[in-house]
């Protein structure tokens, strides 16, 4: 018998509203500039347009097609193959957007200014996905709490939300994204980017995209294996601690995503297509991994919280 939890249900609300509310202050910043661009001349940047016309076209869909709470809430079996799917068109929409990007700039530095510049689309879309996946981590350790007499997995959960944490100060260079401060001299004169940050201190920045290749390649491994592995050891559990651990496992369709990363990884570690993709081209490697990040610990949640019989539709796995 297939289910419906009711977390997804409540997910696709906050989806839409995220869609809506994203595109409609896209709409607003290019309703702007395009008033600037008629009063002062000021040149007016078409992306914005673009962005709010596909997350509003987006949002509507999701609003009138079923198969948005589909795939955040069901566990049936042509769900999952539509998660299968999706994760896929995510990976070839990534390719497209990064390409798009490379095309239309005149040249490498107008390609590196309007992505990875401060304030662009990639810093903040990072910064916006670790602060949701701290939270939802958060979460899980509250229903970690709730569920077992065991503390340990709870404050698990609790620490990888403070890892997350470590990270998102470290995009924002502790802050100075934001505030703008002076970088101390003492880390002036050792930071590659002359920022407030760790990463880019001397022997880490020399060893960094080593370093990333080998840490992606650990993750892409563990979220291929896990799923198998977790799958014949359950056989031997009960139906409570089967359910408890499955959803606690990476979603096995999940895979495209991290070997997006690790490829992105291993062209930058290796200098590999130099013409194709550039050290900077890392950061889009970073945004996906936040991304699915947050999208496996979305999923634990949902499949943390309560679950509604539906119409059998055929022996399901869940989501």
């Amino acid at each position: 018998m297939s289910r419906r939890y009711v977390r997804g249900v409540r997910l696709k609300s906050w989806v839409l509203t995220g869609l809506f509310g994203v595109g409609g202050v896209c709409a607003l910043v290019a309703l702007i500039q395009l008033a600037l661009l008629l009063v002062n001349g000021t040149a007016a940047d078409s992306g914005w347009w673009v962005l709010a016309l596909v997350l509003l076209a987006l949002g509507g869909w999701g609003r009138a097609s079923g198969l948005l709470v589909r795939l955040l809430a069901d566990d049936a079996p042509g769900a999952n193959r539509a998660r299968q799917v999706t994760v896929w068109l995510l990976v070839v929409a990534m390719v497209l957007l990064i390409t798009g990007l490379k095309l239309s700039s005149p040249d490498l530095d107008a390609y590196k200014r309007l992505v990875f510049g401060e304030g662009g689309l990639v810093e903040w879309g990072q910064v916006l996905l670790l602060a949701a996946a701290i939270r939802v981590s958060w979460l899980i350790g509250d229903d970690l709490f709730r569920r077992l007499d065991d503390a340990r997995p709870g404050w698990l959960a609790r620490g990888f939300a403070g890892l997350l944490g470590l990270l998102l100060l470290e995009e924002l260079a502790w802050g100075q994204v934001i505030f703008s401060w002076q970088t101390p001299e003492a880390i002036r004169t050792i930071n590659a980017q002359q920022e407030t940050t760790l990463h880019n201190i001397g022997w880490f920045q020399d060893r960094l995209d080593g370093f990333t290749f080998v840490a992606m390649l650990v993750v892409l491994l563990a979220v291929v294996l896990a799923p198998r592995l977790v799958r014949r050891w359950l056989r031997h559990q009960s139906s409570e601690n089967r359910s408890l651990v499955w959803a606690l496992t990476p979603a096995s369709y999940s895979w495209p995503l991290f070997l997006f990363v690790a490829v992105i990884a291993y062209c930058v570690a290796t200098r590999s297509f130099p013409e194709l993709l550039h050290n900077r081209d890392q950061e889009w490697g970073e945004l996906v991994l936040y991304g699915s990040a947050l999208l496996l610990l979305l999923r634990m949640r949902v499949l943390l919280g309560t679950a509604e019989c539906q119409a059998p539709e055929r022996d399901a796995e869940a989501p």
